[in-house]
């Protein structure tokens, strides 16, 4: 049995080189973990806008279509790294992880601290659910082209049903002079944007959503099948992105790390 000391040695570390190295890991990791959370919450925010961001805004046509379509793209990219890499079918658990924690630092510090909205207007959707299903189908298939088209289309399925839950509070009809509006409704007139003009603010016309109806299955499920391809291209992107290059050491590089020539 090889200890630790022999290990080095033969790696031609030292102990301060050892310990050097594992400090270099932990910076990197630390960076690696704030840029990619940073990275997937910009690119949610740039793709799917206000449909997530504010409680409004979350109908029943067009929220359950965008948004799970944009926060399975890096999720599958992270899948690819992970599994290819590693062998660990954790990566687009990591992924969604990070987007929700990453969208929960940003909407509490510059939304609810410095802008006073409340929480019940600004909470992120969740993700988690659909991301732990494809990294549960990971498991047992083995199989990128047998999870994106099973479990790609769960993802986008699942999604208004998982969220379903925190926001349903919200639809709830009420009386507001002498109209029927929602919850959601009147948070957002109370809460006016000066960004958001009030003929963009009301995104579904006609029946009022608070009534659900079948749009929503129909939407879930064209997000569902649209998600299919959207695990497939973004998982041969983080192989892609995964390409490992080499480049030979500068003698006075391995000198100050320690090492053998």
């Amino acid at each position: 049995m090889f200890n630790n000391q022999q290990v080095l040695e033969a790696a031609g570390f030292n102990k301060e080189a050892a310990w050097y190295s594992m400090i270099f890991d932990i910076i990197v990791v630390m960076a690696v973990v704030l840029l990619f959370g940073g990275v997937i919450a910009l690119h949610c925010q740039l793709l799917a806008g206000d449909w997530d961001f504010f409680i409004d805004w979350r109908d029943r046509q067009y929220w359950p279509l965008v948004y799970p379509i944009v926060a399975i793209m890096f999720p599958a990219a992270l899948a690819a790294v992970f599994w290819e890499n590693f062998r660990l079918p954790i990566g687009a658990t990591v992924g969604a992880t990070l987007l929700v924690l990453s969208v929960w630092l940003m909407r509490w510090g510059a939304w609810h601290e410095f802008a006073s909205y409340p929480f019940s207007m600004i909470t992120p959707a969740q993700t988690i659910t659909g991301a732990l299903i494809l990294d549960g189908l990971l498991l047992v298939f083995r199989n990128p082209l047998a999870v994106g088209i099973l479990g790609g289309f769960l993802y986008g399925f699942v999604f208004y049903l998982v969220n379903y839950a925190p926001i349903a509070a919200y639809f709830l009809p009420v009386e507001h002079m002498g109209s029927v509006a929602s919850v959601a409704d009147m948070i957002g007139y109370s809460f006016p944007r000066s960004t958001t003009p009030e003929y963009i603010r009301i995104v579904e016309k006609g029946t009022l959503r608070t009534f659900g109806d079948t749009t929503v299955w129909y939407t879930s499920a064209f997000s569902g099948f649209i998600c299919i391809f959207m695990y497939l291209i973004w998982w041969r992107m983080g192989l892609w992105f995964a390409q490992t290059t080499f480049f030979p050491n500068h003698p006075r590089v391995k000198a100050a790390m320690g090492l053998k020539d």
